[in-house]
């Protein structure tokens, strides 16, 4: 029996040798994954991290501390970020009749007077209505952007090139809009599902133009508004909005790395980003690409794993409300050999694959060594011109990039909402996107 037992250690053994490291690390994260640990750690324990808050402040420190207690070297590079700050937020309808809207600012909206906006509510569904429209028509209006997300593109698994279509009208909407005398705005909510929920996200004021509040609707109220409109009566919104625009405030990219052991030199980056909008914990965006990151990093210590190339987690701030962590890791660092830049910003379900920069040849030479992959269904890869915010400056220069893609069925459902919480994020799911980064990572690196 002894030497049945013995025989049977040695096989698995043998197996266990057998692995390749890829292999193992896939293994080893799917049994004794510390992801959700770790997101747990920084959405309820540190909560909401807009650049320039508390929140954010907190987390560089926590972040910094557990590599560090990891064993990790780590740093923190400097970077100067916006500071805007929420105040009240209220609408309502007072004609036809009184209807209690549910809104939020968008990101970087100037506020109205102390006693608010009343106005006319103007329809319209893109930009060249405002030129049909003209001042004549807009001056001194509430301008109503009702542009929903493409559900049919949703549903097919391309809700993020529903979100880039959609999201123009936040984005542009208020400088568009100020050109022809408008008041305000208000947009539909940008989101694929909603319980009178709005979502908030970053828009960019034209300097040629004056600026004006900005806010954003509920799919529910924005539909309300409009089945009002489309009756042919007149809608008069009044809308108070109280943010603030502070001096900007010094924060910092957290940088962690394994060094190479043959060509230190040369970089694989992996990335998520710090901050998180203000309305919640920031889950899907993106602590559960920290949590992806900050676990792969974990694992290569905990297996004492040493890649050939180096190993960079970085942490960045700034990206929801302007990207200024990644354009300042692309100012200190763009000079140095990226041999390929991997981002994580699209929540923590199930992952489906990569979107990546790599072409022809070079793709195929990769996909011959991603096989360990598809244990964790990741082993598909998607040509994108993008592949993230944050690592832009350098793909844009020609690094390849990478850029998980976990699945984006209901990520729009929750994403800048006070509904981005926790709950929404699987432990299971999220150890599965921390093994295909931390694989993807091992064999570039390799």
């Amino acid at each position: 029996m002894k030497s049945v037992i013995g025989f049977l250690l040695l096989l698995v053994s043998a197996s266990a040798f057998a692995q390749s490291p890829a292999d193992a690390l896939i293994a080893h994260e799917l049994q004794s994954s510390r992801a959700y640990e770790t997101l747990s750690h920084l959405t309820d324990d540190i909560g909401a991290r807009l650049s320039g808050s508390k929140g954010a402040a907190y987390a560089v420190t926590w972040a910094t501390q557990q590599f560090r207690e990891w064993e990790i070297p780590v740093s923190n590079e400097p970077v100067k970020v916006p500071h805007w700050v929420r105040g009240r937020e209220e609408a309502q309808l007072v004609s036809p009749a009184h209807h209690q809207l549910v809104l939020t600012a968008i990101g970087g909206s100037v506020a109205t007077p102390a006693a608010g906006i009343t106005a006319d509510v103007i329809e319209v569904d893109s930009f060249d209505d405002l030129k049909t429209l003209g001042a004549a028509k807009l001056r001194g209006k509430i301008v109503f952007y009702n542009n929903p997300m493409d559900m049919d593109l949703v549903r097919a698994h391309r809700a993020f090139e529903a979100y880039r279509i959609a999201v123009a009208f936040r984005g542009a909407g208020a400088s568009r809009a100020a050109e022809f005398g408008a008041k305000a705005i208000v947009i539909r909510s940008v989101g694929s599902a909603s319980l009178r929920t709005p979502h908030t996200g970053a828009l960019h004021y034209d300097p040629k133009q004056p600026r004006i509040p900005a806010g954003a609707m509920t799919a529910e109220d924005a539909m309300l508004v409009h089945r009002l409109l489309a009756r042919g009566k007149r809608v008069r919104m009044h809308m108070v909005l109280t943010p603030r625009t502070l001096p900007d405030v010094m924060s910092a990219n957290v940088i962690a790395e394994i060094r190479g052991s043959e060509k230190p030199e040369e970089i694989v980056l992996i990335g998520a980003h710090l901050d998180s909008w203000d309305l919640a914990t920031g889950a899907i965006d993106d602590g559960s690409g920290v949590a992806m990151v900050m676990e792969t990093m974990r694992l290569l210590k905990e297996m004492n794993l040493r890649p050939r190339r180096t190993i960079r987690a970085v942490l960045y701030m700034n990206e929801e409300n302007g990207l200024r962590g990644g354009q300042q890791y692309a100012k200190d660092h763009g000079k140095e050999k990226h041999i390929a830049a991997i981002e994580t910003d699209a929540g923590g379900a199930a992952p489906t694959g990569f979107t990546t920069t790599l072409k022809g040849d070079a793709l195929a030479a990769l996909e011959s060594r991603t096989k360990p992959l598809a244990a964790v269904s990741s082993n598909h890869f998607e040509v994108a011109e993008e592949t993230g915010a944050d690592t832009g400056p350098l793909t844009a220069a020609g690094v390849p990039g990478f850029g998980l893609v976990p699945e984006p069925l209901h990520y729009f459902d929750y994403h800048h909402t006070n509904a981005d919480t926790l709950d929404k994020v699987d432990p299971k799911e999220l150890a599965q996107d921390s093994a295909a980064v931390a694989a993807l990572a091992w064999i570039l690196a390799e």
